[in-house]
């Protein structure tokens, strides 16, 4: 069994080939975050925009909160490195 930090690495890179892979087929990908309200996280879209979305306790729906400009899109990729 490898180290936490190994383990870290290879599910950071599972998580983003799955975001890719998602965006690829023209589908949103739903990011988590510490950053948000507990029920909050960020919705990317393939046209690379960025919805603060409040989900549902069955995380089956959300409700967009807010869309985000792009100079925030910018910074939220910049700090998740989701380049």
């Amino acid at each position: 069994m490898g180290t936490i930090e190994e383990l870290k690495t290879v599910g950071n890179s599972v998580v983003r080939k799955l975001r890719r892979q998602k965006l690829e087929q023209g589908k949103p990908f739903l990011i988590w975050s510490n950053k948000l309200p507990k029920d909050q996280s960020y919705l990317e879209y393939p046209d690379h925009s960025i919805k603060v979305v409040m989900v549902s306790p069955n995380l089956k729906s959300f409700t967009i909160v807010r869309e985000l400009t792009k100079v925030q899109e910018e910074a939220i990729r910049n700090e998740l490195n989701l380049f």
